[in-house]
C-alpha cells in the first residue's frame, strides 16, 4: 500500500540541505550546466556561442571532478589552502582540455569519469574487494537515477498529453524540452549523489551473486575459447610468417579488459571451481603472448599509416596492459587502485599535455604528408607546385586519407594550412590546389573518380551550368530564370518552374557497385550521364565527383560535383 509519508521523507532525504553541505561545489556545476543548457535549447547566448557551448562542458565535467573532490577529502583530511589547491588545479585541467587540447577531450573526460572510482581511496589502504563494491554501488545508483528520471520524464509527458486531449490545454507542451532538460540535468545527479554512501568502511563488501554467476558461470568460460581463438591464430601466423591483422589489435584489447575485468571480482569468489582456480592463478600468463602480438600490430599500422587518436589510443592501452603485468610480477598481486591511478595518469597526460592524442597524431600525420608531397616534388623548398603527373592509386588514396584526417579539426586544418601556406576550409580545396584526385582505397563503392579530363559533349544543349552542392541549397540562373538546387538523403532535388526533378544518387553508386565499377575514367565515364525530361525542357547530369560517406553497412552521398545542361 502506498505510504504517503514514507514517500515524502524519501523525496526529502533526496533533496537535503545535508546532500547539498557535503558537495556544495557540485551543486552550484549542476545549476550551471542546466543554465546553459536551457540557453542552448532557446537559442539565447550571452557569449559567442562557441565559447558559452565551452562553457557547458566545462561545468558539466566540473558536475564529475567536484564530486571526485568532496569523495576524496570524506576520507582524507587537508587544510583549506590544500582544497583551494587541489579545485584550482581542477579548474585548470578542465580549461586546458576544453580550450587549448580541446580535440583530446574524449581522454580527458574518460580521465574524469574514472577518477570516481579511486578518489575515495587515495592514500588510505584497501582492498581490491572494497573498490569493486564502491564500483558497483555507483553503477547500480546511475541505473537507479536513470529509471526513475525515465519514468518521471514519461509520467509527466503523459499527463500532458492526456490534458491535451481532455481538456485542450496545450501552453504546457512549449515547456516540456525545458522540463526534459531540468530532469536530465538536476534531477538525475542530485539522484545519483544521494546514493553515494558517507561512511564506506561501514559498509559490508560482498558482490551480489548475480555477478558472481555471471563471472563464474559465464564470462570466465567464454575468456578460454577467446584464448584458445586467439593462440590458434598467433601460432597461424607465425607459421605463415605473416604480420598480424589491423583490426587484430582491438580484439586483443577486448580480451585484455575482459582479463583485468574478471580478475577484479575473482577475489570475491570464495568458492572456486577447477576452471576459476586455473584462471586466477594464470591470468596474468595468458595475457603476455597477446600483448606481445598487439605491440607487432601497432607498430606494423603505426610504420605504415602514422599516429591517429584511435591508434594512440591502442599505444595507450597497450602501456596500461604492461604496467598491470610488469606490476603483478614484482609484487605478485593484482591491485584495483594503483592499476585505475596509473590508468588516469596516463589519460591525462594523452589530453592535457604536448604529448596529447592530439598533438602527436597531427604531427605524425603532417610529417606523412609533407615527406610523400616532397618525394613527388609537390613541395619544394615550402613551396607548392602543383601535380603534374598522375600518381598511383595507393598514392592519391593515402594523401586523400591524410587530408581528410587534418579537416576533421581546426587544429589539424590551421596547421594544414600553415604547412602548404594556403588558407582552404576543407578537404577537396586543398586536393584541388595540389592537383590530386580524392582517392580511397577501403571504400566498397567507388575507389576514385578520374574525370576532370572528360570532354562532355554540349551537341543539342543551349545552357551549361557547373554544379557543386553540399548540404546547403544552391541558386543557379538560366535564361533569366532561378534554378534551385539541394542535396539531402542522398537526393539530388532540382526546383525549375516550380517543378521537381530529383536524381537519386544512392541507388546510382548502388548501380556503380552491382556493374563492378571501382574507379570512373574516360574509359567509362558515360556511366556518369544521366537524363530526365519535364515538360519543355530536357536535362543531362554529368557527374564528375561524389563524396560517399559511409557507415558500417550504409551510406549517404554528402557533396556532388559535376554539370547540368539544359535544353
Amino acid at each position: 500500500m502506498f505510504n504517503l509519508q514514507t514517500f515524502l521523507n524519501t523525496i526529502s532525504n533526496t533533496f537535503s540541505k545535508e546532500l547539498f553541505y557535503r558537495f556544495p561545489l557540485v551543486f552550484i556545476f549542476i545549476i550551471i550546466t542546466f543554465i546553459f543548457t536551457i540557453f542552448e535549447n532557446h537559442k539565447i547566448f550571452i557569449f559567442e556561442q562557441e565559447l558559452q557551448n565551452k562553457l557547458l562542458l566545462s561545468s558539466f565535467i566540473l558536475t564529475i571532478f567536484t564530486t571526485s573532490f568532496y569523495l576524496f577529502f570524506e576520507r582524507i583530511k587537508r587544510n583549506s589552502l590544500y582544497k583551494t589547491g587541489l579545485f584550482l588545479g581542477l579548474l585548470l585541467l578542465t580549461y586546458c582540455s576544453v580550450f587549448i587540447y580541446f580535440d583530446s577531450i574524449l581522454f580527458y573526460f574518460n580521465a574524469v569519469l574514472l577518477s570516481l572510482i579511486f578518489s575515495n581511496f587515495l592514500f588510505i589502504k584497501s582492498t581490491n574487494q572494497s573498490i569493486l563494491y564502491f564500483y558497483l554501488l555507483g553503477k547500480h545508483s546511475i541505473l537507479i537515477a536513470f529509471f526513475s528520471c525515465f519514468i518521471l520524464g514519461f509520467g509527466i509527458y503523459a499527463i500532458l498529453l492526456s490534458l491535451e486531449f481532455l481538456f485542450n490545454i496545450t501552453f504546457l507542451n512549449d515547456y516540456i524540452e525545458d522540463i526534459f532538460i531540468f530532469i536530465a540535468t538536476i534531477i538525475f545527479p542530485i539522484l545519483i549523489l544521494s546514493n553515494i554512501p558517507k561512511n564506506i568502511d561501514t559498509l559490508k563488501e560482498e558482490i551480489q551473486t548475480t555477478w558472481l554467476i555471471l563471472i563464474k558461470n559465464i564470462l570466465i568460460p567464454l575468456l578460454f575459447i577467446y584464448i584458445v581463438v586467439l593462440y590458434a591464430y598467433f601460432i597461424k601466423i607465425t607459421i605463415l610468417q605473416e604480420l598480424p591483422k589491423g583490426d587484430l589489435s582491438w580484439i586483443i584489447c577486448t580480451f585484455l579488459t575482459l582479463c583485468i575485468f574478471v580478475k577484479m571480482f575473482l577475489t570475491s569468489i570464495k568458492q572456486q571451481n577447477f576452471i576459476v582456480k586455473f584462471f586466477d592463478k594464470y591470468f596474468i600468463y595468458s595475457m603476455i603472448i597477446p600483448l606481445i602480438f598487439l605491440n607487432i600490430a601497432i607498430y606494423t599500422r603505426v610504420n605504415e599509416y602514422g599516429i591517429t587518436q584511435a591508434r594512440y589510443a591502442l599505444i595507450l592501452l597497450s602501456i596500461w596492459f604492461s604496467f598491470i603485468v610488469i606490476y603483478y610480477f614484482i609484487k605478485k598481486e593484482f591491485c584495483i587502485k594503483r592499476s585505475f591511478i596509473f590508468l588516469f595518469l596516463l589519460l591525462l597526460i594523452s589530453s592535457v599535455t604536448t604529448f596529447s592524442a592530439s598533438n602527436l597524431s597531427i604531427n605524425s600525420q603532417l610529417n606523412r604528408l609533407e615527406t610523400m608531397l616532397k618525394e613527388n616534388n609537390i613541395l619544394v623548398k615550402n613551396k607548392v607546385t602543383p601535380l603534374t603527373k598522375q600518381l598511383d592509386l595507393k598514392q592519391e588514396a593515402q594523401i586523400s586519407s591524410i587530408i581528410k584526417y587534418l579537416n576533421r579539426s581546426k587544429e589539424g586544418k590551421k596547421r594544414l594550412n600553415l604547412l602548404l601556406n594556403t588558407d582552404f576550409k576543407n578537404s577537396l580545396e586543398f586536393l584541388k590546389y595540389l592537383n590530386i584526385k580524392y582517392s580511397n582505397l577501403n571504400t566498397t563503392y567507388i575507389k576514385k573518380f578520374n574525370l576532370n579530363d572528360i570532354v562532355y559533349s554540349l551537341n543539342g544543349y543551349n545552357y551549361l551550368i557547373p554544379l557543386s552542392i553540399e548540404q546547403t541549397k544552391q541558386k543557379y540562373f538560366y535564361k533569366n530564370k532561378v534554378i534551385l538546387a539541394s542535396l539531402k538523403n542522398s537526393i539530388l532535388k532540382l526546383e525549375i518552374k516550380n517543378q521537381n526533378i530529383q536524381f537519386d544518387l544512392k541507388q546510382i553508386v548502388k548501380e556503380w557497385k552491382k556493374q563492378k565499377i571501382e574507379v570512373l575514367d574516360k574509359n567509362n565515364y558515360k556511366n556518369t550521364i544521366f537524363y530526365k525530361k519535364m515538360d519543355n525542357l530536357e536535362l543531362k547530369l554529368c557527374i564528375k565527383y561524389l563524396r560517399i560517406n559511409e557507415n558500417f553497412e550504409d551510406f549517404e552521398v554528402k557533396y556532388i560535383e559535376g554539370y547540368l545542361m539544359i535544353r
